[in-house]
């Protein structure tokens, strides 16, 4: 009995213990619902919403690896070869809101061997709100024709002159009304360390205002838009035209612009034109010959025009490997006839590769 007693006993004691192990076991959470990344379709292709929230975001950029080239010349620059490869990344996001789309642009580059030094450096970056754009952008003269011979922002030789400032904080507003859109815009032209109140020795300042606005108009396979800009602190203007237009297998562009004396937009020369015809021979290469001329190049002490010309001839091609891959290269030469430079000549070219995403 002693036996059956002590056996029931250590049973009874087992058991408890058992059941006490058992509450205090720690039981593994339930895991929480994954949210996956949606598509969001409402802004264009490649779009996706952030996480927890209701604004779209879009990831772009490219890689390109490059080889410039130029003969010996008497523009002042150096001749031989250099190589350069970019990184560049862009970032968009966008969202609706009841007074129209919110979106946000922030563009980063960066380079092995930039030409003007400029290794890595925030691009682009600025705020919209419907038509409302605020932040730091290029201006009109970034546009340019499809090819590489026809230069809007500038010219090919050192002139003195200020024009190509195509980069500035501004603020603009864009009515677009489809095949008619229109926009003004105001831009402060910054110096580097942005205090400075006059460029040393001329008493003209750094840190000024210019206007401009565009009108654009599309009739068919026609493009045609007109700009005029004007920079307070230099008071005079530019003005400019772009006309782009399908013509058999390929598509025409003409450029043009006048300055009336030295300003912040465009003083490259008095009044420039150039043309090129951009000629798809298939679906991956392309071609785009060009030319450009340009009148009274010099620009004296007090920001007038004083002779000299130039023009510009060349031809751009463009192949494309595969999607997201694509090649060109492109081969042009200046003649100027200038009292500064005497009668200066130089080819000038360059090999790409770039792959975009």
């Amino acid at each position: 009995m002693k036996i059956t007693s002590l056996l029931i006993a250590s049973t009874a004691a087992l058991a408890s213990v058992t059941v006490a192990q058992a509450a205090d076991a720690i039981v593994a959470a339930e895991p929480e619902p994954m949210e996956y990344v949606r598509v969001c379709d409402a802004f264009g292709t490649g779009y996706f919403y952030i996480p927890g929230t209701e604004t779209c975001l879009k990831i772009g950029g490219y890689v390109r690896v490059q080889v410039d080239a130029r003969s010996d010349d008497d523009f002042g620059g150096d001749s031989g070869y250099r190589t350069n490869t970019r990184g560049h990344l862009t970032l968009d996001a966008k969202s609706d809101t009841e007074y129209g789309t919110l979106a946000s642009t922030i563009n980063l580059e960066a380079n092995t061997n930039s030409p003007d030094g400029s290794d890595f450096f925030l691009d682009e970056t600025f705020i919209e709100l419907g038509g409302l754009r605020v932040g730091y952008f290029y201006n009109y003269f970034d546009t340019g024709l499809p090819g590489e011979t026809v230069l809007s922002d500038g010219a090919p030789f050192g002139n003195g002159g200020f024009g190509g400032d195509t980069l500035n904080n501004g603020i603009r507003y864009t009515y677009d009304a489809g095949a008619f859109s229109v926009y003004g815009q105001v831009d402060a032209f910054d110096s580097q360390d942005g205090w400075k109140d006059d460029v040393p020795g001329t008493g003209r300042g750094q840190d000024e205002i210019g206007i401009n606005g565009v009108i654009t108009g599309k009739f068919g396979g026609v493009t045609l838009d007109f700009f005029a800009g004007y920079d307070f602190d230099r008071e005079n203007a530019a003005l400019a035209s772009t006309l782009t237009a399908a013509i058999g297998p390929g598509s025409l562009g003409v450029f043009a612009a006048y300055s009336f004396g030295e300003n912040r937009y465009f003083d490259a020369a008095e009044w420039t034109i150039g043309a090129e015809y951009a000629i798809a021979v298939n679906d991956k290469f392309s071609i785009a010959p060009g030319i450009q001329y340009w009148d009274n190049v010099v620009l004296d002490a007090d920001g007038d025009f004083d002779g000299g010309n130039a023009w510009r001839a060349g031809i751009t091609a463009d192949y494309k490997i595969t999607t997201g891959l694509s090649a060109k290269a492109t081969v042009n030469y200046t003649d100027v006839d200038a009292d500064d430079l005497g009668d200066a000549d130089r080819w000038d070219g360059f090999l790409r590769l770039q792959r975009s995403f």
